[in-house]
Formats: C-alpha cells, structure tokens, sequence
C-alpha cells in the first residue's frame, strides 16, 4: 500500500524510463544523473513492491503492475500539467449555474429585458436570481457569496468588494400629460404639488431633498413607497409629481400615460457602480456576467458610461 505522502517527481521519472524505455535516456531527458533516476525508481519498487521494469538487453520493459498503473499515472500528469496553462477555451454553455444579483426594480426592469431573453436563446443553463438588498448588508451578503453581483449607486465599502463604475443617471419630473406645472415648470410650482417618493427600506437620504434644500424647499409626500411602477401609476392618474431616474421613467412612458419632463432644478447625476467581492475576482462565470451587463449598460448608457 503506498504511503499518504509521495514525492510527484518520482512519477515523472517513471513516465520517461516508460516512454524512453532505458534509465541512460531517461536521465537526459530530464537533465539528471543516471544515479537519480536509478535512485528514484528504486523508492517507487519499494512503494509499490515490485520491480516495475525488468531489464531485457538493453531495453528495461515494464513490469505488468507497471503496465497496468501507467495509464492512471500518465492522465494524472497531463492534468496536473493543465492547471499550469491558463485556461483560454472558456465555455459558457459547459456551466450550469445560478448566478444572484442584487438589483432594485428600477435595474431590473431596464437590464433584464435584454439579459435574459439572451440567457434563454444562448446559454439555458445559466439562472438568474435577483433581490433587493439594502445598502448596509451588501457588503456582507457578497462576502458570503449570498449575492454574486450588485449594481447601485456608489456607497463606501471596505477593500475586500471590487466595485467599476457603470453610469451616471440624472433625473426627471414624471406626471400626468394634462398636468398644471407642464405649464408653468418652476421650483414653486412643483413644491405646491403632492409628490411620490420612492425608497428601499433603510435608505436614509434623497439626493433630490439634498439638491432642494438648497434652494429652501421641502416637497409634500403623500406616498413612500419602493417601487417606481405604483408610483407612477399613482402618478398619471393625480396631480402626484414623481422625481425618479431618466432612463427608467422614459421605459415607464411606454407603459403608462405618463409625461417625462426635466426638472425646474439641478439634481447631481446620480453614479451608479457594479459591486463584487474580490475573492470571485477571476471567477469565470462571474467574469463573464459582469461583462454582459456591462456591455448592456453600454446599450442602456450610451452617453454616459464613460468612468467618471
């Protein structure tokens, strides 16, 4: 029986005195003495407890335990060997896997739309499991591999999560066509209106408020909700104004009677980043979803995906 531990040399030295049938040979080839080889074959006949060759003239012929572990040796080599050479025929449809993202609605609504009819047409073996996460368990849920991927706007994260810009967002005023302020779009106007906002559970502060406080002026809330679908719905039937990202709110106008118009202010665009944990870092499969939605940022984006 062979012991646990094993020198791997001692099976290369094996596979050449096999294949070049001679222990002189054997040794130039590996650039080594005649003594080593004859050293190292010596500690495998005691290992497995048999000649292993036996000498014929000049040639040393393989004993019939040698012929029959050969086979199991030389795969076990050639794979070893392989993991030495970067790995260039990476193969999406060989995977089975369910890869969890952490979007909100609004992201999911505009990504996945052309993410996953493709995922059907070309790799059906890739799943999709998304949820909402808020800002302060990101972190956690990636380093516990609970969530593969994230996209949302930029928060501080330790150095454990890779993050890469993805775009800069603005925002736009959403109302019903016949709305007043269409009329008269100015800052008094659209405080005088009752206004939607939408929030994930946890999240604190508005960049819209920030940018309103600048100017004195606060907005009415008659609804606080985490979806921007009820709250336009809300919106185009009432005098509710809505104030949500541009490019989610002109998907929304095909859907709903809704007008999108800018707003009577300045609001800072809005960066929003893709998040992961370093150790999927080289992941292929991560790798390779991050580039799709990247390269569908790039469609959705096309003004605004250069990093900032």
């Amino acid at each position: 029986m062979l012991h646990s531990k094993i020198d791997l040399n001692l099976f290369t030295v094996l596979l050449e005195v096999y294949q070049q049938g001679s222990i002189t040979a054997a040794a130039e080839k590996l650039h080594i003495t005649q003594p080593a080889v004859s050293h190292s074959l010596a500690k495998l006949r005691e290992k497995f407890n048999d000649p292993l060759f036996i000498r014929h003239g000049r040639k040393m012929m393989p004993s019939p335990t040698c012929q029959t572990i050969m086979p199991q040796i030389i795969e076990s080599l050639a794979n070893l060997e392989a993991t030495l050479v970067p790995n260039t025929s990476f193969d999406i449809t060989q995977h089975h896997k369910e890869i969890k993202l952490g979007l909100r609605d609004i992201l999911e609504s505009l990504f996945f739309p052309p993410l996953v009819t493709d995922l059907v047409t070309n790799t059906p073996n890739i799943k999709i499991r998304s949820r909402q996460i808020s800002h302060l368990e990101m972190e956690q849920l990636l380093t516990e591999q609970a969530i593969d991927i994230v996209i949302d706007v930029l928060v501080p994260t330790s150095e454990k999560i890779n993050s890469k810009f993805v775009c800069n967002e603005h925002f736009s005023l959403v109302c019903r066509p016949d709305h007043p302020i269409l009329k008269a779009p100015t800052i008094e106007n659209y405080q005088r209106y009752p206004h939607g906002i939408v929030s994930l559970k946890g999240s604190t502060v508005d960049i819209v408020d920030m940018a309103l406080a600048k100017h004195g002026v606060s907005r009415n809330v008659a609804l606080r909700c985490e979806h921007y679908f009820a709250a336009a719905s809300v919106a185009c039937r009432c005098d509710m104004l809505l104030t949500m990202p541009n490019a989610y709110a002109n998907t929304l106008k095909g859907k709903l009677p809704i007008v999108v118009s800018p707003l009577p202010f300045e609001v800072p665009l809005l960066p929003v980043h893709m998040y992961w944990h370093q150790q999927n870092d080289d992941d292929q499969i991560n790798q390779w979803m991050r580039e799709k939605l990247f390269s569908i940022a790039d469609q959705l984006f096309p003004m605004n995906t250069t990093t900032n």
